[in-house]
């Protein structure tokens, strides 16, 4: 069949071609401007005029897409998508509901709640990996001093300035600071579970609204808890878990931590921050050459495993994650990754492992096999066509 590929900066992209070529598909990129956009009669118009070129059978993309959605409404196509990024605003888009959809989420616990709604066209889905990215880029010169650490940590620290809370918070309202500031430390006690969206009550809801208004848009579902407490508050929390995290590995075991980020102004005593690293061709050296490769997750991400983790074991690194029960199902704790219960215990994991050689060797090997094995692309691709009912 003939795959439409909606072509933008997404991860994945070469190893899901590769993977849909080798099932028996060809496989046409297909890129506009305005593919962000929930209407766009321009996209329309090209991507009508790029299916009847090609004589499309079916469309992919990473992540949803409310035009794309619809142009394979009214084409009459299916529509695939699979989600990596959480929050993901757009999944709540009324063309969600298009018989034509097919949606995965790694997200177990966002899954289900959209199943639970009447939702029948959504799937959970452990997101795949590439594992032989990696050893291209072994063959190639790269700067082994600059990738090579004990301790690594990949990610955003959320730490910019005027960030969606803090301009809640700097309307003053004392009552609604500290009721948020109660939640969000209770919060940070408890993995596995998160009640952030339960604690908002209608009247902490409208609190919030005088303080920073929040107007969703008319074509999406989203409510204004969903928006606050995943956009908001979730992300206030995972920036002070990371930087609290990050500061601690610091203070215990200084100098051996590097930070890989997009802020490379950020400055945390005894971390190294290396600034960004590149997420093709330098992200896999570096989780490759890290003893302990961290996976703080993101707090809207309530019970799945995000892609940090999948390309950690893929590229063959020592996975040390926070408590995700996704995670947990797919892969065995302490025989193919590692996870912490807190900071504390975080810090002794650290210590042992950095000394414990031979087990964390073990450790990594056994969860890049159970990568290479069950969550490569191509038996992926082949589980989500069966779903879907298409054949070469």
């Amino acid at each position: 069949m003939n795959i439409l590929f909606m072509d933008w900066g997404c991860f994945g992209k070469d190893g899901t071609i590769k993977a849909m070529e080798e099932l028996g598909h060809t496989v046409y990129k297909f890129a506009h401007e305005d593919y962000k956009l929930r209407q766009s009669a321009s996209f329309l118009d090209a991507f009508y005029e790029f299916v009847e070129k090609y004589h499309i059978d079916f469309c992919f993309s990473y992540n949803y897409f409310p035009v794309l959605a619809i142009g394979c409404h009214e084409k009459n196509l299916k529509y695939i998508s699979f989600l990596y990024d959480s929050p993901y605003v757009m999944l709540y888009s009324f063309t969600l509901m298009y018989p034509t959809n097919y949606v995965f989420l790694f997200d177990q616990a966002e899954y289900l709640k959209l199943r639970q709604g009447g939702l029948t066209n959504i799937y959970y889905m452990v997101l795949p990996a590439d594992t032989e990215q990696i050893e291209k880029l072994l063959k190639q010169p790269f700067d082994r001093e600059r990738v090579t650490s004990d301790i690594s940590f990949m990610g955003q620290l959320y730490n910019e300035e005027h960030n969606f809370l803090d301009r809640v918070t700097a309307a003053g309202d004392e009552y609604l600071n500290g009721y948020l500031r109660g939640i969000m430390e209770s919060q940070k006690k408890i993995s596995g579970y998160n009640f952030i969206e339960e604690m908002l009550t209608p009247d902490i809801l409208k609190r919030m609204q005088d303080a920073y208004p929040f107007v969703p848009d008319q074509t999406s579902v989203e409510s204004p808890t969903y928006t606050y407490a995943k956009y908001f508050i979730d992300r206030k929390i995972t920036s002070e878990e990371r930087i609290h995290i990050l500061t601690e590995i610091g203070k215990r075991f200084p100098q051996q931590c590097k930070l890989f980020t997009w802020n490379q102004n950020t400055t945390i005593e005894g971390v190294k921050n290396m600034g960004i690293a590149e997420y093709f061709h330098e992200m896999p050296l570096v989780f490759r050459h890290s003893k302990i490769n961290l996976n703080i997750s993101l707090r809207s991400i309530y019970t799945g495993i995000p892609l940090r983790c999948m390309d950690i074991m893929a590229n063959r690194g020592f996975l040390l994650s926070n408590y995700q029960s996704d995670l947990a199902e797919a892969f065995i704790p302490g025989e193919e990754y590692v996870y912490y219960e807190d900071t504390e215990d975080l810090m002794h994991k650290i210590d042992y492992y950095l000394t414990h050689e031979k087990e964390r060797l073990e450790i990594t090997e056994n969860g890049y096999q159970k990568v290479v094995k069950l969550h490569n692309y191509k038996d992926c691709f082949t589980e989500i066509f069966r779903i879907c009912e298409i054949q070469p």
